[in-house]
């Protein structure tokens, strides 16, 4: 091999002319132990003679990180004059080079850490304004298919949005959050006031023939309207989330009346337990907190005659529904009062209302008749009044213990073959989950089994939830509750 030579250390094929290897990095004047007692026998040609270009050089005279003496011949051979340059140091010149350099990257990114400025790796530090943005998820404002979190950055309401003067409120489905107002709270809100009376709602129509179970008496129970909140103010009120709760009065308020209007509504069960003290125009939608004429003792456990659920759970997914279609702009807050009034089962269901009539015209007076005939006495005579129906039983036979949020959850309970079912979950927070999974009424198969998925939100806070299941069948309906946690 032609102007070639062999490294004393490696064998690797080095330039006659060159003072070092590329490979191993051997030096000028350094060979191997066995090579040092005859260097001509161990490599002949060693060592390499001096050329103009490349004049005789020795690390031992200029120290260990020398200016790298074959500079000159950089452009001749077409390699960059740093490469060459750190190719001819020392292996142990690179490894200390190599060392400092960590070390001073270690040390710059200790003091960016310090700072608060980015590091040398370019990734913000903890404590860097960048870097909590990054880590934050920034929700968007009640949770996510459950909305149970609400809108709000974990369970807030998505305000209103504002272009000019004119304030338009917009939810996303998935992050609009309910704002339960079951039973009052154990402390009145910071706003709530006792003695407060609301505005009576435009008539809905219809006749007392119209009236449904589960539908108060509106003789009883008009509904009455909560001044503070109109169309212009939602998104400062009803849409903000946790506004209700400044509003909402305590329990020893709603139990109170509970007692009395029980016994008003003539209820042969007065058991207090048996019984929601509901606003029937929700807090949600801008009912009255304190006027009597909107709260009236609303069973739990109701149904039409076909078996379709009418209780308190029903109607609270139904405020849930309408207060997330009022703050996203789909329908007016009217719109949703009057639908939640006193036919409130009617638009649930879709179940029309009779149209007020005017008054009849008199009758002439008709002529005295016969004594009544046969045709009198063969009309068919009233039936007489059948005691109700014994409750069904319902139990909640598959819910587990525990439910990490942001998962999905599958409640299973037993009823009676052909008994129509619906579900409800309140979170430890108050908030009635409206996720769809829990919208649905299933008829119970063959062996009376019902079932519900659903995913719980993942910003629903953590802490004890209660599951409900209703079933009805023929005119008698019943009820079961669990308990589960939240994590």
């Amino acid at each position: 091999m032609a102007g070639m030579q062999r490294c004393a250390r490696c064998g690797a094929p080095v330039a006659a002319d060159a003072a070092w290897c590329g490979k191993c990095g051997l030096e000028p004047g350094t060979q191997p132990k066995a090579a040092r007692a005859n260097p001509a026998q161990a490599n002949p040609g060693w060592p390499p003679q001096p050329t103009k270009a490349q004049p005789a050089w020795s690390p031992k005279a200029v120290g260990a990180t020398p200016a790298w003496p074959a500079l000159a011949t950089a452009k001749s051979s077409g390699e960059a004059p740093l490469i060459l340059w750190w190719r001819g140091l020392s292996r142990n010149a690179k490894i200390g080079l190599s060392a400092a350099a960590i070390i001073a990257l270690v040390a710059a990114g200790a003091v960016g850490a310090a700072s608060g400025t980015p590091s040398a790796t370019g990734s913000p530090s903890s404590s860097s304004p960048a870097g909590v943005a990054a880590a934050s998820d920034g929700p968007a404002g009640p949770s996510a298919s459950d909305g149970s979190a609400g809108p709000s950055a974990s369970d807030g309401s998505a305000g209103p949005s504002t272009a000019g003067s004119t304030v338009t409120p917009t939810i996303a489905a998935s992050t609009a959050t309910p704002d339960s107002d079951d039973q009052g709270a154990p402390s009145a809100g910071a706003s709530f006031n006792p003695t407060a009376t609301g505005a009576l709602p435009p008539s809905g129509g219809g006749s007392a023939a119209d009236r449904l179970p589960g539908e108060p008496d509106p003789n009883l129970t008009p509904g009455a309207l909560n001044p503070a909140v109109t169309q212009k103010t939602i998104g400062s009120t009803i849409c903000v989330s946790g506004w209700t709760a400044t509003i909402r009065p305590s329990e020893s308020f709603t139990n109170s009346l509970k007692v009395t209007q029980i016994g008003q509504y003539g209820y042969s069960d007065t058991s207090t337990a048996s019984y929601e003290e509901d606003h029937l125009i929700s807090l949600e939608l801008g009912g009255a907190p304190a006027d009597p004429r909107n709260l009236w003792p609303e069973p739990y456990t109701d149904a039409l005659a076909d078996g379709r659920p009418t209780g308190a759970h029903t109607k609270d997914s139904f405020e849930t529904k309408l207060k997330t279609e009022v703050c996203a702009g789909t329908i007016t807050l009217a719109q949703a009062q009057g639908e939640i009034g006193d036919h409130w089962i009617h638009a649930y269901y879709g179940i029309a209302v009779s149209s007020p009539t005017a008054a009849p015209t008199p009758a002439p007076t008709p002529a005295p008749t016969p004594a009544p005939t046969a045709v009198v006495t063969a009309r068919p005579a009233t039936p007489a009044p059948t005691a109700p129906a014994a409750p069904i039983t319902v139990a909640i036979t598959g819910l587990p213990a525990s439910v990490t949020h942001g998962a999905n959850a599958t409640m299973v309970a037993v009823t009676s073959p052909g008994a129509t079912c619906s579900a409800s979950v309140t979170y430890a927070s108050g908030t009635v989950s409206n996720a769809a999974g829990l919208q649905t009424h299933p008829v119970a198969d063959s062996t009376g089994t019902v079932s519900w998925t659903w995913k719980v939100g993942a910003s629903t806070g953590p802490g004890t939830s209660q599951a409900y299941v209703t079933c009805s069948l023929g005119g008698s309906s019943g009820s079961a509750s669990k308990d589960f946690q939240v994590t």
